[in-house]
């Protein structure tokens, strides 16, 4: 009789404290940030980053895009006294080495819709971004080159059966869009599209 009633109250002690572990995990995941990305795309009067310059391709040959590894959210710091915020977008270039690794992260301002990212007031919003886009890692982007009269694969970003792959820098282009409201941060990422 003893034993079930130990038995009994191990039980019930392990399953107050899973309660309790997926309780405070809730309240946890409620404070943290939601994404969704999107990647903005080339402008089509050329405009863009400064000196960025497109590759062009041989017949022969194929680009493909860099894929992202890691691409935490940014988040504003826990001491941020923001307790609101409009959806305000800023925007930033991000300059990809060869390796796939995040150079640099350099503020838009070719676009109307990336304004805000250049107030003084929205510093720390684009301090957030350049803090978490610095820690991102991407497969890098390469130039496949096929030998000639070599079929080449149906899937654009494949690779398979290139004679070479070179790895090559990029430059991408993403929109952050911030929102606070009763001091509950979101924000939503993405590539600028051109």
């Amino acid at each position: 009789m003893n034993r079930c009633l130990i038995g009994s109250l191990a039980l019930m002690l392990a399953m107050s404290s899973c309660a309790t572990r997926q309780l405070a995990e809730q309240q946890r995941s409620q404070r943290e940030d939601s994404v969704d990305q999107r990647m903005l795309p080339p402008q089509p009067d050329g405009g863009g980053a400064a000196g960025v310059q497109s590759y062009t391709l041989a017949p022969t040959q194929r680009f493909r895009m860099p894929r992202a590894a890691r691409s935490d959210a940014p988040v504003l710091p826990p001491d941020s006294p923001r307790q609101s915020l409009a959806p305000t977008t800023v925007c930033a270039h991000l300059i990809l080495s060869a390796e796939g690794t995040v150079q640099r992260v350099d503020p838009m301002s070719d676009r109307d819709e990336c304004a805000a990212g250049l107030l003084p007031d929205n510093a720390d919003l684009m301090q957030a971004v350049r803090a978490a886009a610095l820690r991102w890692q991407f497969v890098p982007a390469a130039m496949c080159t096929y030998p000639s009269g070599a079929a080449q694969p149906s899937v654009p970003d494949d690779c398979t059966g290139a004679a070479q792959i070179e790895p090559v820098p990029v430059t991408l282009s993403f929109a952050f869009t911030f929102e606070v409201r009763q001091g509950k941060v979101s924000v939503r990422t993405g590539k600028v599209v051109r």
